[in-house]
Protein backbone atom coordinates (compact mmCIF):
# COMPACT_ATOMS: atom_id res chain seq x y z
CA UNK A 1 0.00 0.00 0.00
CA UNK A 2 2.87 2.41 0.72
CA UNK A 3 4.21 2.54 -2.88
CA UNK A 4 7.38 4.07 -1.45
CA UNK A 5 5.61 7.13 -0.06
CA UNK A 6 4.89 6.09 3.52
CA UNK A 7 2.87 3.65 5.61
CA UNK A 8 0.51 6.16 7.20
CA UNK A 9 -0.21 9.75 8.08
CA UNK A 10 1.61 11.54 10.86
CA UNK A 11 -0.20 11.44 14.19
CA UNK A 12 2.49 13.22 16.17
CA UNK A 13 2.81 16.93 16.90
CA UNK A 14 3.13 19.48 14.11
CA UNK A 15 4.81 22.87 14.29
CA UNK A 16 5.94 25.77 12.16
CA UNK A 17 9.44 27.27 12.36
CA UNK A 18 10.43 30.44 10.59
CA UNK A 19 13.39 29.89 8.20
CA UNK A 20 16.83 31.13 9.18
CA UNK A 21 18.19 31.18 5.62
CA UNK A 22 16.17 32.24 2.58
CA UNK A 23 17.10 30.73 -0.78
CA UNK A 24 16.31 33.29 -3.47
CA UNK A 25 17.77 31.63 -6.56
CA UNK A 26 20.54 29.20 -7.43
CA UNK A 27 22.38 29.97 -4.20
CA UNK A 28 25.39 28.19 -2.70
CA UNK A 29 25.35 27.76 1.08
CA UNK A 30 27.81 26.04 3.40
CA UNK A 31 26.05 24.25 6.26
CA UNK A 32 28.19 22.60 8.94
CA UNK A 33 31.13 22.61 6.53
CA UNK A 34 29.19 20.99 3.67
CA UNK A 35 28.77 22.94 0.43
CA UNK A 36 25.26 22.82 -1.04
CA UNK A 37 24.24 24.28 -4.38
CA UNK A 38 20.53 25.02 -4.23
CA UNK A 39 18.32 25.08 -7.31
CA UNK A 40 15.06 26.96 -6.78
CA UNK A 41 12.10 25.37 -8.62
CA UNK A 42 8.95 27.39 -7.80
CA UNK A 43 5.55 26.10 -8.82
CA UNK A 44 6.61 22.48 -9.28
CA UNK A 45 5.82 19.77 -6.72
CA UNK A 46 5.34 22.55 -4.18
CA UNK A 47 4.76 26.31 -4.49
CA UNK A 48 8.28 26.86 -3.13
CA UNK A 49 10.38 23.81 -4.02
CA UNK A 50 14.11 23.42 -4.51
CA UNK A 51 16.65 20.81 -5.48
CA UNK A 52 20.08 20.59 -3.88
CA UNK A 53 23.43 19.47 -5.33
CA UNK A 54 26.28 18.27 -3.08
CA UNK A 55 29.58 18.74 -4.99
CA UNK A 56 31.62 16.76 -2.44
CA UNK A 57 29.57 13.63 -3.08
CA UNK A 58 28.44 14.39 -6.65
CA UNK A 59 24.93 13.79 -5.37
CA UNK A 60 21.81 15.56 -6.61
CA UNK A 61 18.76 15.66 -4.34
CA UNK A 62 15.63 16.26 -6.42
CA UNK A 63 13.25 16.87 -3.50
CA UNK A 64 9.98 15.50 -4.93
CA UNK A 65 10.45 16.85 -8.44
CA UNK A 66 11.64 13.38 -9.44
CA UNK A 67 10.55 10.28 -7.59
CA UNK A 68 9.84 6.62 -8.29
CA UNK A 69 6.30 7.19 -9.53
CA UNK A 70 4.10 9.57 -11.46
CA UNK A 71 3.46 12.32 -8.92
CA UNK A 72 0.39 14.49 -8.37
CA UNK A 73 -0.28 17.63 -10.37
CA UNK A 74 -3.30 17.75 -8.09
CA UNK A 75 -3.34 15.89 -4.77
CA UNK A 76 -6.53 14.06 -3.84
CA UNK A 77 -6.18 15.34 -0.28
CA UNK A 78 -6.70 18.85 -1.65
CA UNK A 79 -4.15 21.49 -2.67
CA UNK A 80 -3.53 24.14 -5.28
CA UNK A 81 -3.01 22.72 -8.75
CA UNK A 82 0.67 22.49 -9.66
CA UNK A 83 2.30 23.75 -12.83
CA UNK A 84 3.21 20.69 -14.92
CA UNK A 85 4.97 22.83 -17.52
CA UNK A 86 7.23 24.44 -14.91
CA UNK A 87 7.79 21.02 -13.34
CA UNK A 88 9.16 19.62 -16.60
CA UNK A 89 11.24 22.76 -17.23
CA UNK A 90 13.00 22.68 -13.87
CA UNK A 91 13.82 18.96 -14.08
CA UNK A 92 15.54 19.56 -17.41
CA UNK A 93 17.26 22.65 -15.99
CA UNK A 94 18.59 20.58 -13.08
CA UNK A 95 19.86 17.95 -15.50
CA UNK A 96 21.59 20.67 -17.54
CA UNK A 97 23.12 22.35 -14.47
CA UNK A 98 24.28 19.28 -12.56
CA UNK A 99 23.84 16.14 -14.69
CA UNK A 100 27.38 15.90 -16.06
CA UNK A 101 28.82 16.14 -12.53
CA UNK A 102 26.32 13.82 -10.82
CA UNK A 103 26.97 10.20 -9.85
CA UNK A 104 23.74 9.66 -7.90
CA UNK A 105 20.28 11.21 -7.89
CA UNK A 106 18.12 10.71 -4.81
CA UNK A 107 14.86 12.23 -3.57
CA UNK A 108 12.44 12.45 -0.66
CA UNK A 109 10.76 9.12 -1.48
CA UNK A 110 11.76 5.90 -3.22
CA UNK A 111 15.13 4.70 -4.43
CA UNK A 112 18.32 6.44 -5.66
CA UNK A 113 19.52 6.27 -9.26
CA UNK A 114 23.21 5.66 -10.00
CA UNK A 115 25.28 6.34 -13.11
CA UNK A 116 25.25 9.28 -15.49
CA UNK A 117 23.31 7.61 -18.31
CA UNK A 118 20.73 6.13 -15.94
CA UNK A 119 20.32 9.52 -14.26
CA UNK A 120 19.92 11.33 -17.56
CA UNK A 121 17.27 8.91 -18.76
CA UNK A 122 15.46 9.05 -15.41
CA UNK A 123 15.29 12.84 -15.37
CA UNK A 124 14.37 13.19 -19.02
CA UNK A 125 11.63 10.55 -18.76
CA UNK A 126 10.17 12.21 -15.67
CA UNK A 127 10.21 15.64 -17.29
CA UNK A 128 8.63 14.16 -20.43
CA UNK A 129 5.71 12.73 -18.45
CA UNK A 130 4.75 16.08 -16.90
CA UNK A 131 5.25 17.93 -20.17
CA UNK A 132 3.13 15.34 -21.98
CA UNK A 133 0.31 15.63 -19.45
CA UNK A 134 0.35 19.42 -19.69
CA UNK A 135 0.67 19.82 -23.45
CA UNK A 136 -1.51 16.92 -24.58
CA UNK A 137 -4.30 18.02 -22.25
CA UNK A 138 -4.08 21.46 -23.87
CA UNK A 139 -4.10 19.78 -27.29
CA UNK A 140 -7.31 17.94 -26.40
CA UNK A 141 -8.86 21.11 -24.96
CA UNK A 142 -8.22 22.76 -28.31
CA UNK A 143 -10.10 19.88 -29.93
CA UNK A 144 -13.14 20.74 -27.82
CA UNK A 145 -12.86 17.86 -25.35
CA UNK A 146 -14.03 18.04 -21.74
CA UNK A 147 -12.05 16.89 -18.66
CA UNK A 148 -13.82 13.54 -18.38
CA UNK A 149 -13.47 12.89 -22.10
CA UNK A 150 -9.75 13.68 -22.03
CA UNK A 151 -9.06 11.65 -18.90
CA UNK A 152 -10.91 8.65 -20.32
CA UNK A 153 -9.10 8.70 -23.68
CA UNK A 154 -5.54 9.98 -23.19
CA UNK A 155 -2.81 7.38 -22.56
CA UNK A 156 0.91 7.69 -21.95
CA UNK A 157 3.17 6.95 -24.95
CA UNK A 158 3.91 3.21 -25.11
CA UNK A 159 7.53 3.32 -23.93
CA UNK A 160 6.89 5.69 -21.02
CA UNK A 161 3.91 3.62 -19.97
CA UNK A 162 6.27 0.68 -19.39
CA UNK A 163 8.87 2.63 -17.36
CA UNK A 164 8.39 1.73 -13.70
CA UNK A 165 9.14 5.20 -12.29
CA UNK A 166 6.53 6.71 -14.64
CA UNK A 167 3.79 4.34 -13.55
CA UNK A 168 0.67 5.60 -11.78
CA UNK A 169 1.44 4.37 -8.28
CA UNK A 170 0.77 7.73 -6.61
CA UNK A 171 -0.54 10.28 -9.09
CA UNK A 172 -2.67 9.15 -12.03
CA UNK A 173 -2.95 10.29 -15.60
CA UNK A 174 -6.69 10.64 -15.06
CA UNK A 175 -6.78 13.10 -12.19
CA UNK A 176 -3.62 14.90 -13.37
CA UNK A 177 -5.29 15.60 -16.71
CA UNK A 178 -8.27 17.07 -14.86
CA UNK A 179 -5.85 19.20 -12.85
CA UNK A 180 -4.29 20.66 -15.99
CA UNK A 181 -7.78 21.38 -17.32
CA UNK A 182 -8.64 23.09 -14.03
CA UNK A 183 -5.46 25.15 -14.10
CA UNK A 184 -6.05 26.59 -17.55
CA UNK A 185 -9.82 26.38 -18.01
CA UNK A 186 -11.35 26.20 -14.52
CA UNK A 187 -14.19 23.94 -13.45
CA UNK A 188 -16.62 24.84 -16.26
CA UNK A 189 -16.66 22.39 -19.17
CA UNK A 190 -18.80 24.66 -21.44
CA UNK A 191 -21.93 22.54 -20.91
CA UNK A 192 -24.53 24.98 -19.52
CA UNK A 193 -26.31 22.17 -17.68
CA UNK A 194 -23.31 22.12 -15.33
CA UNK A 195 -23.43 25.83 -14.48
CA UNK A 196 -25.63 25.47 -11.39
CA UNK A 197 -26.07 21.80 -10.55
CA UNK A 198 -28.39 20.57 -7.83
CA UNK A 199 -26.77 19.25 -4.65
CA UNK A 200 -25.90 15.53 -4.60
CA UNK A 201 -28.84 14.89 -2.24
CA UNK A 202 -31.39 16.74 -4.39
CA UNK A 203 -30.03 15.14 -7.56
CA UNK A 204 -30.25 11.67 -6.01
CA UNK A 205 -33.84 12.16 -4.84
CA UNK A 206 -34.87 13.18 -8.36
CA UNK A 207 -33.09 10.17 -9.85
CA UNK A 208 -34.84 7.83 -7.42
CA UNK A 209 -38.25 9.33 -8.19
CA UNK A 210 -37.62 8.65 -11.89
CA UNK A 211 -36.10 5.18 -11.49
CA UNK A 212 -39.18 3.75 -9.80
CA UNK A 213 -38.96 0.25 -8.31
CA UNK A 214 -35.58 0.25 -6.52
CA UNK A 215 -35.60 -3.51 -6.06
CA UNK A 216 -35.75 -3.87 -9.84
CA UNK A 217 -33.00 -1.25 -10.23
CA UNK A 218 -30.78 -3.13 -7.78
CA UNK A 219 -31.46 -6.39 -9.58
CA UNK A 220 -30.21 -4.89 -12.86
CA UNK A 221 -27.25 -3.33 -11.01
CA UNK A 222 -26.29 -6.76 -9.68
CA UNK A 223 -26.28 -8.06 -13.24
CA UNK A 224 -23.93 -5.23 -14.23
CA UNK A 225 -21.77 -6.04 -11.21
CA UNK A 226 -21.51 -9.64 -12.36
CA UNK A 227 -20.31 -8.35 -15.75
CA UNK A 228 -17.57 -6.35 -14.03
CA UNK A 229 -19.11 -2.91 -14.64
CA UNK A 230 -18.01 -1.72 -11.21
CA UNK A 231 -17.70 1.99 -11.99
CA UNK A 232 -21.25 2.15 -13.32
CA UNK A 233 -22.64 0.15 -10.40
CA UNK A 234 -20.91 2.51 -7.96
CA UNK A 235 -22.29 5.57 -9.77
CA UNK A 236 -25.84 4.18 -9.80
CA UNK A 237 -25.95 2.91 -6.22
CA UNK A 238 -24.36 6.12 -4.97
CA UNK A 239 -27.52 7.94 -6.10
CA UNK A 240 -29.67 5.53 -4.11
CA UNK A 241 -27.47 5.97 -1.03
CA UNK A 242 -27.68 9.77 -1.21
CA UNK A 243 -31.46 9.61 -1.58
CA UNK A 244 -32.03 6.80 0.93
CA UNK A 245 -28.92 6.54 3.16
CA UNK A 246 -30.48 3.79 5.30
CA UNK A 247 -31.17 1.47 2.35
CA UNK A 248 -28.62 -1.14 3.37
CA UNK A 249 -28.91 -3.33 0.27
CA UNK A 250 -27.88 -0.37 -1.92
CA UNK A 251 -25.08 0.51 0.51
CA UNK A 252 -23.77 -3.04 0.38
CA UNK A 253 -23.77 -3.19 -3.42
CA UNK A 254 -22.07 0.20 -3.69
CA UNK A 255 -19.46 -0.96 -1.18
CA UNK A 256 -18.84 -4.15 -3.15
CA UNK A 257 -18.33 -2.15 -6.35
CA UNK A 258 -15.93 0.23 -4.58
CA UNK A 259 -13.99 -2.70 -3.15
CA UNK A 260 -13.52 -4.14 -6.63
CA UNK A 261 -12.39 -0.76 -7.97
CA UNK A 262 -9.96 -0.53 -5.05
CA UNK A 263 -8.52 -3.99 -5.64
CA UNK A 264 -7.93 -3.12 -9.29
CA UNK A 265 -6.38 0.32 -8.67
CA UNK A 266 -2.66 0.62 -9.38
CA UNK A 267 -2.62 4.02 -7.67
CA UNK A 268 -2.25 3.77 -3.89
CA UNK A 269 -4.34 6.86 -3.02
CA UNK A 270 -7.13 5.76 -5.38
CA UNK A 271 -7.13 2.34 -3.73
CA UNK A 272 -7.35 3.91 -0.29
CA UNK A 273 -10.16 6.25 -1.41
CA UNK A 274 -12.23 3.41 -2.85
CA UNK A 275 -11.76 1.19 0.20
CA UNK A 276 -12.44 4.07 2.60
CA UNK A 277 -15.75 4.69 0.85
CA UNK A 278 -16.64 1.01 1.09
CA UNK A 279 -15.74 0.98 4.79
CA UNK A 280 -18.04 3.91 5.50
CA UNK A 281 -20.93 2.30 3.64
CA UNK A 282 -20.54 -0.95 5.57
CA UNK A 283 -19.65 0.33 9.03
CA UNK A 284 -20.42 4.06 9.10
CA UNK A 285 -18.27 7.18 9.38
CA UNK A 286 -14.79 6.23 10.57
CA UNK A 287 -13.34 9.69 11.26
CA UNK A 288 -13.53 9.37 15.05
CA UNK A 289 -11.48 6.16 14.88
CA UNK A 290 -8.54 7.75 13.08
CA UNK A 291 -5.69 9.57 14.80
CA UNK A 292 -4.67 13.02 13.60
CA UNK A 293 -1.65 15.20 14.17
CA UNK A 294 -1.76 17.58 17.14
CA UNK A 295 -0.15 20.94 17.67
CA UNK A 296 -2.35 23.71 16.24
CA UNK A 297 -1.21 26.07 18.97
CA UNK A 298 2.45 25.29 18.34
CA UNK A 299 2.04 25.78 14.60
CA UNK A 300 0.21 29.08 15.04
CA UNK A 301 3.12 30.39 17.13
CA UNK A 302 5.11 30.33 13.90
CA UNK A 303 2.51 32.34 11.98
CA UNK A 304 2.92 35.99 11.12
CA UNK A 305 0.36 38.40 12.53
CA UNK A 306 -1.16 38.72 9.06
CA UNK A 307 -1.60 34.94 8.97
CA UNK A 308 -3.33 35.04 12.36
CA UNK A 309 -5.77 37.71 11.19
CA UNK A 310 -6.41 35.71 8.02
CA UNK A 311 -6.98 32.61 10.18
CA UNK A 312 -9.60 34.49 12.22
CA UNK A 313 -11.43 35.54 9.06
CA UNK A 314 -11.28 32.05 7.52
CA UNK A 315 -12.68 30.44 10.67
CA UNK A 316 -15.46 33.04 11.05
CA UNK A 317 -19.03 32.36 9.91
CA UNK A 318 -19.50 35.56 7.92
CA UNK A 319 -23.26 35.13 7.59
CA UNK A 320 -23.63 35.12 11.38
CA UNK A 321 -21.25 38.07 11.74
CA UNK A 322 -22.59 40.19 8.87
CA UNK A 323 -24.48 42.65 11.08
CA UNK A 324 -21.78 42.94 13.76
CA UNK A 325 -19.54 45.66 12.34
CA UNK A 326 -16.59 47.39 14.02
CA UNK A 327 -13.24 49.09 13.47
CA UNK A 328 -10.11 48.09 15.39
CA UNK A 329 -6.54 49.28 15.76
CA UNK A 330 -4.25 46.36 16.61
CA UNK A 331 -0.67 46.93 17.75
CA UNK A 332 1.72 44.02 18.31
CA UNK A 333 4.32 45.45 20.66
CA UNK A 334 7.15 42.91 20.42
CA UNK A 335 7.24 43.02 16.60
CA UNK A 336 6.30 46.71 16.35
CA UNK A 337 3.46 45.99 13.90
CA UNK A 338 0.27 47.95 13.45
CA UNK A 339 -2.95 46.90 11.73
CA UNK A 340 -6.17 48.77 11.09
CA UNK A 341 -9.02 46.31 10.68
CA UNK A 342 -12.64 46.71 9.67
CA UNK A 343 -15.36 44.12 9.84
CA UNK A 344 -18.18 44.80 7.43
CA UNK A 345 -20.72 42.33 6.06
CA UNK A 346 -19.01 39.70 8.19
CA UNK A 347 -15.70 40.12 6.36
CA UNK A 348 -12.49 41.21 8.10
CA UNK A 349 -10.57 43.77 6.02
CA UNK A 350 -6.97 44.35 7.16
CA UNK A 351 -4.63 47.27 6.44
CA UNK A 352 -1.05 46.54 7.51
CA UNK A 353 0.99 49.45 8.83
CA UNK A 354 -2.10 51.59 9.34
CA UNK A 355 -3.95 52.97 12.35
CA UNK A 356 -6.87 55.39 12.60
CA UNK A 357 -7.72 57.96 15.26
CA UNK A 358 -11.47 57.38 15.23
CA UNK A 359 -12.02 53.66 15.82
CA UNK A 360 -14.30 51.60 18.01
CA UNK A 361 -11.38 49.96 19.82
CA UNK A 362 -7.58 50.06 20.05
CA UNK A 363 -5.46 47.37 21.67
CA UNK A 364 -1.72 46.95 22.29
CA UNK A 365 -0.41 43.49 23.15
CA UNK A 366 2.39 41.10 22.28
CA UNK A 367 2.18 38.14 19.89
CA UNK A 368 1.78 35.55 22.62
CA UNK A 369 -1.05 37.50 24.18
CA UNK A 370 -2.78 37.82 20.81
CA UNK A 371 -2.47 34.06 20.30
CA UNK A 372 -3.86 33.44 23.77
CA UNK A 373 -6.81 35.65 22.93
CA UNK A 374 -7.45 33.69 19.72
CA UNK A 375 -7.36 30.47 21.77
CA UNK A 376 -10.17 31.82 23.97
CA UNK A 377 -8.30 33.18 26.99
CA UNK A 378 -10.47 36.25 27.62
CA UNK A 379 -8.46 37.30 30.67
CA UNK A 380 -5.81 38.62 28.27
CA UNK A 381 -8.02 41.66 27.63
CA UNK A 382 -7.55 42.82 31.24
CA UNK A 383 -3.78 42.33 30.96
CA UNK A 384 -3.34 44.59 27.94
CA UNK A 385 -3.77 48.23 26.99
CA UNK A 386 -7.25 48.69 25.54
CA UNK A 387 -9.06 51.92 24.73
CA UNK A 388 -12.61 52.20 23.50
CA UNK A 389 -15.15 49.39 23.33
CA UNK A 390 -13.62 46.24 24.85
CA UNK A 391 -16.43 44.09 23.46
CA UNK A 392 -14.88 44.48 20.00
CA UNK A 393 -12.18 41.97 20.93
CA UNK A 394 -14.73 39.37 21.97
CA UNK A 395 -16.86 40.08 18.89
CA UNK A 396 -13.79 39.66 16.70
CA UNK A 397 -13.61 36.03 17.81
CA UNK A 398 -17.27 35.37 18.64
CA UNK A 399 -18.28 33.77 15.35
CA UNK A 400 -15.26 31.50 14.89
CA UNK A 401 -15.91 27.76 14.61
CA UNK A 402 -13.35 24.94 14.55
CA UNK A 403 -13.07 22.87 11.35
CA UNK A 404 -14.94 19.58 11.27
CA UNK A 405 -13.10 16.35 10.64
CA UNK A 406 -16.17 14.11 10.84
CA UNK A 407 -17.82 14.77 7.50
CA UNK A 408 -19.18 11.86 5.48
CA UNK A 409 -17.52 10.72 2.27
CA UNK A 410 -20.15 8.78 0.35
CA UNK A 411 -23.43 9.58 2.04
CA UNK A 412 -25.28 12.79 2.94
Amino acid sequence: MAIGIGLGQSVGTVGLLAPTIEIKGNDTVIIDGLEINFHLTPGTEAPVEMNAYFPKYKGLWMAENCTGTMHNIYTLRGAQVRDAEAWAHYILEAEYLFGDETDVVFQSHNWPHWGKETIKEYMQDTAAVYQYINNQTLYCINQGMTPVEISRSLKLPDRLNKVWYCRQYYGTLSHNIKAVYQRYMGWYDANPVNLNLLTPEDTAKKWISYLGDLEKVLSKAKEDFARGEYQWVAQLTKEIVFAKPNFQEARNLCAMALEQLGYQAECGPWRCAYLMGAWELLEGNQSDNEGTAKGLETMMMGMTTEMMLSYIDIMTDSMLAQNDEFTLNLKITDTNEEFFTIRRDGILLVYKGESKSNVDCSISLNRLQFLSLIFGKKEVIDQTVVTGDKTVLLRLLKYMAPPTTSFNIIEP
